[in-house]
């Protein structure tokens, strides 16, 4: 159509003697190619789609659900009974490596993301050697450019949990503790502090940190290799708001008769070391609940039993919550295990892993979680640890008031191929009025109208389950 306008409008204004138009045909079609190369170019050139206009709230909760690692928001163990989940991700749960990449990228997105992940990357600080220290303090006192000029960073704000290790050459230097001292004193809210020394420190240093972070920490991990006990001791008792201590790591006795008053403390991580459990003997905590017990050594000694028995005659009362960490390495049941709990009459909930399984007679023990079961645990016939910590929980004359035993990192639907022995042992707790759930608070059951069963009276499928 448009060459035909052409044309004719070229022959209205030519002569009658130049009616030659062979050219104008080249000439739309050359105009045509033109106006479908702009046109993709127009296309290419198009700005990408922009990211959906959440609220900062939904992008924060996005992202802290992204970047969730549960050492970076507590020391205290998680709570086993939290219903666990699949991972459907090809790389697993989040590690302390992966969460510090993942809040970097989102950094970089773009600036609005930048503002929301900002105060997730700067939540846990890790302190590894003198040179991350530095530079970590020269990112916390970095001034950031403005239309009007410069402004401080003020990063440290977002600071929520300070991990400081000191394995690298120059930890025990001046400087070094000097450059510790200026990063706490960037970072105002701190609520869990967390040292680990292999040197022995001035009395000035722990001063100076009670002073600077001791009204806001709510969490404390403290270990020094060569301390002064009555020091530690009352450096500790500077942080009158603590709610969870950890003593594990203090390995030598503690003697000392001076008062000592935490009254804030709800949960306490200590060991079985005679230095642990002596020290938070002579601290008072009249809100203490929640007892985690690492075993740190193979065999109770004499000291240490006694230790621990003294303990928990004067603390043992007011607990609810047992957590018993395994040793590392070679893990095996300790001697005389049975004997440790007799004073915590008002325990509820005990976690354990199975090569560290509880034999005390308890009365008010009413949950019951279990840790490092795996598939040949629940096949009959076998004898290992597995099979005789699940025999032992089901003598109701050990337990009278259990009413759940949770199986807190196995998944049933992670392992299938032992499905029939897993709902063979929740029939035998079913009978004695005890619901027995995977890690994923679920109760495996056969449905009731499924009359297809195997040579050894077990149903082979048709099976259900029921979530807590």
């Amino acid at each position: 159509m448009l060459h035909e306008i052409f044309r004719r409008l070229y022959e209205l204004l030519l002569p009658p003697g130049r009616r030659d138009i062979s050219w104008l045909s080249t000439f739309l079609d050359f105009a045509h190619f033109l106006s479908l190369l702009l046109r993709n170019f127009t296309i290419m050139r198009r700005p990408p789609p922009s990211f959906p206009d959440l609220p900062v709230e939904v992008l924060m909760e996005i992202f802290q659900f992204a970047t969730y690692l549960h050492d970076s928001e507590s020391i205290l163990p998680l709570d086993p009974f939290i219903p666990q989940q699949i991972s459907h991700n090809a790389l697993g749960p989040n590690t302390a490596l992966s969460t510090v990449r993942t809040k970097c990228a989102l950094v970089l997105v773009c600036r609005s993301w930048r503002n929301v992940a900002i105060p997730l990357l700067y939540r846990h600080l890790v302190i590894r050697s003198p040179r991350r220290a530095t530079l970590l303090l020269s990112s916390l006192t970095s001034r950031l450019p403005t239309p009007v000029g410069t402004t401080p960073s003020d990063y440290g704000r977002f600071a929520r949990h300070l991990e400081i290790h000191t394995h690298s050459r120059g930890s025990d230097t001046y400087n070094f503790l000097l450059t510790i001292c200026r990063v706490i004193q960037r970072c105002p809210n701190l609520q869990i502090l967390s040292g680990s020394w292999n040197h022995a420190l001035p009395y000035g240093f722990r001063q100076s940190i009670s002073q600077m972070c001791g009204s806001n920490v709510r969490e404390l991990l403290w270990s020094e290799s060569y301390p002064n006990y009555l020091e530690l001791a009352k450096f500790m008792t500077d942080f009158q708001n603590l709610q969870v201590l950890d003593l594990s790591r203090v390995t030598s006795a503690y003697d000392d008769s001076a008062p000592l008053s935490l009254p804030s403390v709800q949960a306490l991580i200590i060991s079985t070391h005679a230095g642990s459990v002596s020290l938070a003997t002579s601290i008072s905590m009249p809100k203490l609940h929640t007892l985690a017990l690492r075993l740190e050594i193979q065999k109770l000694d004499s000291k240490s039993s006694n230790y621990l028995k003294s303990f928990l005659k004067i603390r043992g009362v007011a607990l609810k919550t047992l957590y018993i960490l395994p040793l590392m390495g070679d893990q095996n049941v300790l001697e005389d295990f049975h004997i440790l709990f007799e004073d915590c009459s008002c325990l509820e909930t005990v976690t354990f892993h199975v090569n560290s399984t509880p034999t005390f007679q308890h009365p008010s023990v009413r949950r019951i979680g279990i840790c490092g079961l795996n598939s040949d645990a629940f096949e009959y016939g076998k004898t290992n640890n597995g099979n005789t910590c699940l025999k032992t929980l089901a003598d109701r004359s050990l337990y009278p008031c259990l009413e759940t035993v949770r199986t807190v990192d196995y998944l049933v639907e992670n392992h299938t191929s032992s499905l029939d022995h897993f709902i063979w042992w929740s029939e035998q707790f079913e009978h004695r009025g005890v619901d027995f759930q995977d890690g994923a608070g679920v109760v495996w059951m056969y449905n009731e109208t499924q009359d297809v069963q195997c040579a050894d009276g077990v149903p082979s499928n048709g099976y259900s389950k029921n979530h807590e």
